[in-house]
């Protein structure tokens, strides 16, 4: 009993951290009209609220969890569209886990996604290695990925590196981490193609994000966090680029199909 208290102590005071700091960064944001405290403010907001729901190991209603996303990618969405970004979003894999790299390389290590201002544009490696928000050489903006953390808790839970595995084997792991260990979705199926990877799921956690009462563009490029951890997970067991190509809702049963691109 001690140390359930000690371990429910422990999560309330981390997420009282998460919160003030991320209330704080929001006030600061409104005050001065910066996007990127604006940004970072709600992912500790977002965090914040994930550790004092979750103190006590019991589920979190899935509408919570929606509500706390929908907030980020809300806020994504302001930010692209105040700088007309129409581009894509390109999904850069990360470096593996055990590689060493120099000190001005080690933001390649994180799951970032480069989202352009048209169609033509590129990521540039040596902006992502500064740690760089705005791409000055390719004209578009490093986020972090929406789904980075969710492949950081699968990579953990399978005990797995996704560097370290082939793309055919990931698909077959991914469906089942999903549906029975994270419970994200109630079916899920991937097929690899020769430059594709094809996946469905029914009943998926965030569905709610494509169905809101002004369409989010955000959420159109980076798709909602499960799918952006699996465009993330892809992109770091290819190596190559990954770029969200097609997204259909299936309002019967409440699923999305998405085909992931290589690039």
């Amino acid at each position: 009993m001690k140390s359930v208290r000690k371990k429910s102590r422990g999560s309330l005071r981390i997420a009282a951290v998460f919160l003030t700091a991320g209330i704080l960064l929001l006030v600061y944001s409104i005050f001065y009209g910066l996007q990127i405290a604006a940004f970072i403010g709600l992912g500790l907001t977002f965090w914040g609220a994930i550790f004092a729901l979750a103190r006590s190991g019991k589920y979190v209603e899935s509408s919570l969890l929606d509500s706390t996303a929908k907030s980020a990618y809300s806020t994504i969405d302001r930010m692209i569209n105040d700088l007309k970004f129409n581009g894509q979003g390109y999904f850069i894999p990360a470096s593996p886990q055990d590689v060493h790299l120099p000190e001005y390389l080690k933001n390649l290590k994180e799951p970032v996604v480069f989202i352009s201002e048209n169609f033509d544009g590129k990521p540039s490696i040596e902006e992502l290695a500064e740690g760089k928000f705005l791409s000055t050489k390719t004209r578009g903006v490093f986020i972090t990925s929406p789904g980075s953390e969710l492949m950081a808790q699968m990579e953990k839970q399978l005990q797995l590196d996704f560097s370290k595995i082939a793309i055919q084997e990931l698909t077959e792991i991914l469906p089942r981490c999903l549906t029975e260990l994270f419970n994200l979705a109630k079916s899920v199926d991937m097929t690899v193609s020769e430059n594709s990877v094809s996946f469905k799921a029914t009943n998926i956690l965030y569905e709610s994000l494509y169905h809101t009462e002004t369409p989010l563009k955000s959420v159109s490029i980076l798709g909602c966090p499960v799918v952006s951890a699996v465009a993330s997970a892809l992109a770091k067991a290819s190596g190559k680029t990954v770029i969200i190509k097609e997204q259909v809702l299936s309002p019967s049963n409440h699923g999305v199909y998405a085909v992931f691109n290589f690039i």
